[in-house]
């Protein structure tokens, strides 16, 4: 009751964890170089493929477990500890503070006005979480569309396998 997480947003993607202000400034850093260095090559060269979806599943689980991340046994639902949303956005490099019950709505709210994004229509997001089941991490993965209109923002969940969507 009362805690906060820390998000740190860079290019396409949004974290979101229980960590310290200095941790969440050391993953910002560790995120740039993977995103320049990495990701950046798979802009760059049409010929390069990689599995974003896969890269985010492992390198959720890792931040987990290397920034010794907390989190709790879900009861029916699990409730992520750590959350990386993939989103079509070129974000700036940002840190900021929200409350421990904070929704994808207002985190999406904060990265916009934090880095004067302006948007209109739909955005497509992936979602890597991770949790604990049994005792051990584990990671989910969810996907939804949200739309942005006039400062407002909907969610509306959709199944990857859909055809529109895939």
């Amino acid at each position: 009751m009362g805690g906060s997480r820390f998000v740190v947003a860079l290019g396409d993607f949004i974290a979101v964890a229980p960590f310290s202000e200095g941790e969440a400034r050391t993953l910002l850093s560790l995120l740039r170089v993977l995103y320049v260095d990495y990701l950046g090559a798979y802009r760059d060269y049409h010929g390069v493929i990689i599995n974003v979806g896969k890269l985010a599943r492992e390198l959720a689980l890792s931040i987990a477990r290397e920034f010794n991340i907390k989190c709790s046994e879900g009861d029916i639902l699990p409730k992520p500890c750590f959350v990386i949303y993939d989103i079509g956005l070129d974000i700036p490099p940002m840190v900021f503070r929200v409350s421990d019950d904070a929704s994808f709505e207002e985190v999406l709210r904060g990265v916009l006005r934090r880095g004067f994004i302006s948007v209109t229509g739909d955005l497509h997001v992936g979602v890597t979480y991770v949790y604990k089941k049994r005792g051990k991490l584990r990671v989910g993965d969810d996907y939804f569309k949200a739309v942005v209109e006039d400062g407002n923002i909907y969610i509306e969940h959709k199944d990857p396998d859909e055809e529109e969507y895939g």
